[in-house]
């Protein structure tokens, strides 16, 4: 028998080889549900030392349930969806992935913005339709000159600066938790949030969704914005009101926007959004690519073999249980 029982309450990956492997290194043995609503979950947790999940019902009662987990590790970069103060008041330390598919994020945000200013979506959806005419994609934009705004300045947003740059774009952020010179190194202008919105050309969002954050982009928001701007959004979906977005749209209040995430997830089949012709959207997909899926699937499970050896996670959303745990600090070059 295993010295640790390791649930995974969840997952969209097809195999979960990856995962077991790493932590057969500790003697844990991996037992694999499909499940996400509360009851189903309270079920098979009370007796496990570890959790992995990726969209399960992790509230505090389910939280209340386990008897004896030491960390929940999530399939993701935040920790939406998780009681994070249940899990703190219990000792169970919440993993997560913070750095896994940057590349791929940033080179999708990066795609959008060339989508929208090409008008690329919807001229190949005009040819399609048998239309053999430029001028239907309306204006045009040579990125050389225009103002790149990123709301947050975290890793993410800095590798889309950085991919922006040869195209010629002046960059300003706004990131209220980033000092001013540390921007500065990298050439890019710190702001505050009405600047942003009243001097951007395209807007990119890389913020958590966060009571601050939430409905960030609301009717207020988009007044202030050119006429001419558009907004990308490749961080969380309440972030944007969707409501006043589509306003902000039929009104031509701004030019246009492209999705990568909405609230809720899937988008509505009945949204006016997706008949909107200068609105691109995508499922969600910017952080996948077959090398970020098997990243994230390894640092999760690497997650929790750390926890069960006494060490810190790479990353962990409540860090304040190290020393009330005795948690060791990882050895250089991991374990």
């Amino acid at each position: 028998m295993a010295k640790w029982k390791v649930v995974i309450t969840d997952r969209q990956f097809a195999e979960i080889e990856i995962e077991k492997e790493i932590l057969s290194k500790v003697d844990a043995e991996v037992f694999d549900y499909q499940v996400k609503d509360e009851k189903d979950v309270i079920e098979i947790v009370g007796d496990c030392d570890a959790v992995i999940t990726e969209y399960a019902d992790l509230t505090r009662k389910a939280i209340d349930s386990m008897k004896k987990c030491q960390i929940i590790s999530v399939y993701a970069v935040g920790v939406d969806g998780l009681d994070v103060a249940a899990a703190t008041e219990k000792n169970i330390c919440v993993g997560h992935v913070r750095d896994y598919c940057v590349d791929e994020v940033s080179t999708h945000a990066v795609g959008l913005i060339l989508n929208l200013s090409r008008k690329i979506s919807l001229l190949s959806n005009t040819v399609r339709e048998g239309h053999w005419d430029f001028k239907l994609a309306g204006r045009v934009l040579n990125l050389r000159g225009q103002t790149f705004g990123l709301n947050g300045y975290g890793t993410i947003a800095r590798a889309v600066a950085e991919k922006m740059k040869p195209f010629g774009v002046e960059i300003i952020a706004y990131d209220p938790f980033v000092p001013h010179e540390t921007a500065a190194k990298s050439g890019v202008k710190l702001v505050d949030f009405e600047y942003l919105l009243e001097n951007s050309d395209f807007i990119s969002s890389h913020v958590p969704d966060l009571p601050s954050t939430r409905k960030l982009f609301n009717e207020a928001a988009f007044s202030r914005m050119k006429k001419t701007a558009y907004l990308v959004n490749t961080g969380r979906g309440p972030v944007v009101d969707e409501d006043d977005l589509i306003r902000a749209l039929e009104s031509g209040e701004i030019a246009g926007a492209a999705l990568d995430v909405t609230d809720p997830e899937p988008i509505s089949v009945d949204s006016p959004l997706l008949k909107m012709k200068n609105v691109v959207i995508t499922p969600h997909s910017a952080y996948n690519s077959e090398d970020s899926q098997r990243r994230l699937q390894a640092l999760t499970a690497e997650n929790v073999a750390q926890r069960l050896m006494g060490y810190c996670p790479r990353f962990f959303a409540n860090s304040e249980l190290k020393d009330k745990l005795g948690l060791m600090d990882l050895p250089e070059g991991g374990i």
